[in-house]
């Protein structure tokens, strides 16, 4: 075989597979990343998520109430992980804000807890948002829910915990009293 016809037939073949690559890159849009600084729901620190069992002195900050064992250890403080958790969903559910005020989201985790006496282990968290506008520092938002989510014993915590904060999200989201919230006072 001819060793130009190899070298030439590669270089087609590098180039048409390059080309094809190419349609399958994702690619990114400027106006879905783009929100401008005044039209925005800020989350608050994680120091605003006030994860109370912790504060009441009932377990440590990096720990969930469990009834099978004395509790679960998280890497981080819960609520560090509640607050990355939260934005996380938010980012994800895709809502506009259209108020020309600051507003910011916080929280208060009352219950988080582990019961897997049983096969299936439910996860509880009851947890209170508020929206507070920051330049009047009126709170235009408060809402406490409670959510369970059904899970395998053996799991992995942080990913349990992160998909309990994203129904508690969600169930905010859903609320048609919190879509007002977001919207300009007239």
């Amino acid at each position: 075989m001819n060793p130009l016809l190899l070298k030439r037939s590669s270089i087609a073949c590098f180039a048409l597979l390059s080309s094809a690559c190419s349609f399958f890159v994702p690619r990114s849009t400027a106006s879905t990343s783009t929100t401008p600084a005044d039209n925005a729901l800020v989350i608050a620190s994680a120091r605003d998520f006030a994860y109370m069992p912790a504060r009441d002195g009932h377990v440590t900050f990096d720990r969930i109430a469990n009834t099978a064992t004395t509790s679960i250890l998280l890497k981080k403080g819960v609520e560090s992980v509640v607050r990355d958790a939260v934005v996380s969903a938010w980012r994800k559910s895709g809502i506009v804000v259209t108020t020309h005020d600051k507003l910011v989201l916080s929280g208060r985790i009352d219950v988080l807890s582990v019961d897997d006496a049983r096969p299936r282990a439910t996860w509880t968290m009851t947890i209170c948002y508020f929206v507070t506008n920051a330049s009047t520092k009126q709170t235009v938002y408060v809402k406490s829910n409670t959510v369970h989510l059904f899970r395998q014993k053996f799991t992995n915590p942080a990913l349990a915990l992160d998909d309990v904060v994203k129904i508690s999200v969600d169930t905010i989201i859903r609320d048609p009293s919190f879509h007002q919230a977001l919207q300009p006072v007239e």
